[in-house]
């Protein structure tokens, strides 16, 4: 045999094994992110404000400055939409009025926790708000105002502003 073909082979060390830190630290990552995810999907999922559908029954009423309050029910009971007239005073002694027709939806959203109902929807220098209480008829208690900012040329600005307008709505 050629000994030019034979090759030494050194004593081999024993090699330690090696640890498995990369598997341990990736179950531990997914061991704190899995509940952090759970949580982000049990926020979103009960945190949301889910829009009414269409209004398939309406209930009439009034404000407390004698105006029509009408609000539209889907078929669940929830608020879908609403029309009324709000009058705002000025302290120059006039009044300025204002139609109020939101739907659920884009742009105006109805804010609703349990019972109560909060509408808000706001312009280039006004603003109108809807707070109140539904019952379980489909019927609603609350109070709606309207502040409209005047900028006259020659005068110093200033708000009209509606008084606390009590609306009542349903049996």
């Amino acid at each position: 045999m050629d000994s030019s073909l034979e090759t030494e082979t050194p004593d081999a060390e024993p090699v330690e094994p090696v640890a498995h830190t990369a598997p341990r630290a990736a179950r531990l990552l997914r061991f704190a992110l899995y509940p952090l995810a759970a949580l982000l999907v049990a926020a979103l999922l009960l945190g949301r404000d889910e829009a009414a559908g269409k209004p398939v029954t309406t209930k009439f009423g009034t404000t407390t400055q004698g105006r029509e309050f009408r609000l539209g029910l889907d078929k669940k009971g929830r608020p879908a939409k609403f029309s009324t007239w709000i009058v705002a005073s000025c302290p120059t002694g006039r009044t300025i009025g204002m139609p109020w027709d939101p739907a659920d939806g884009d742009p105006v959203r109805f804010k609703r926790d349990g019972d109560r109902l909060h509408v808000q929807e706001s312009g280039d220098g006004w603003k109108l708000q809807l707070d109140g209480t539904m019952d379980d008829r489909g019927g609603i208690r609350g109070t709606v105002s309207l502040v409209v900012h005047v900028t006259p040329k020659t005068k110093p600005a200033y708000d009209c502003t509606s008084p606390h307008v009590r609306v009542f709505a349903g049996a």
